[in-house]
């Protein structure tokens, strides 16, 4: 997921610079090199501007524009997994990231993917302090559910709902989101060894 605006962040938040790459481009980078499937990027504000930098195809990952993305993370999760269904492809299930949590590792996806594949639990998820969150895989058979989601609230219901079918991964200190352009600066130094710019 790579849709939002970047409203609290000084730039284009997907474009900025990470291990020699940018935001976006690590995490999809990081995503193919784990044992999932195909990649599939979705862009919304700022759309036009990240397809010119970035080079999708040379990075093997489909990329659509959500029209409404504005109206939140369910919408844009609802639009790229209605596109994945609609390629009628066989899937088991679908892994859901965010563009801005550059500290995940192939070794975590694959970590997730091999407990998914365990056939054990409909869902595994992140844990966070009291909750369940992304990056998480979701069992084909509630992907429907996912294609209805609207609100800025993500997979949180769903969640929520299946919880007795959620397993949850420790992630440690992987979960740091990037919000602003001072969280930026910060995970930016700590894994850069230098500050930014320097």
């Amino acid at each position: 997921m790579a849709a939002g605006e970047s409203r609290r962040m000084n730039g284009i938040k997907q474009l900025l610079p990470w291990k020699g790459k940018t935001l976006l481009e690590h995490t999809i980078s990081t995503v193919k090199q784990s044992a999932g499937g195909i990649s599939v990027a979705v862009l919304g504000g700022n759309a036009s501007t990240i397809i010119d930098k970035i080079g999708f195809k040379a990075l093997e990952c489909d990329v659509i524009e959500n029209p409404d993305w504005a109206s939140g993370l369910g919408s844009s999760i609802a639009f790229g997994v209605r596109y994945i269904l609609n390629l009628n492809i066989q899937i088991e299930g679908v892994l859901i990231c965010l563009a801005d949590q550059p500290l995940f590792t192939v070794n975590y996806y694959n970590k997730l993917i091999d407990e998914f594949n365990l056939g054990n639990n409909l869902i595994v998820a992140s844990a966070y302090e009291n909750k369940a969150g992304v990056p998480a895989i979701f069992h084909r058979s509630i992907l429907k559910e996912l294609c209805k989601l609207e609100s800025d609230f993500g997979a949180r219901n769903v969640l929520v709902k299946y919880k007795k079918e959620v397993l949850t991964l420790d992630a440690g200190n992987m979960v740091a989101d990037i919000d602003t352009f001072e969280e930026y600066k910060t995970i930016y130094k700590q894994n850069h060894n230098k500050p930014l710019h320097d």
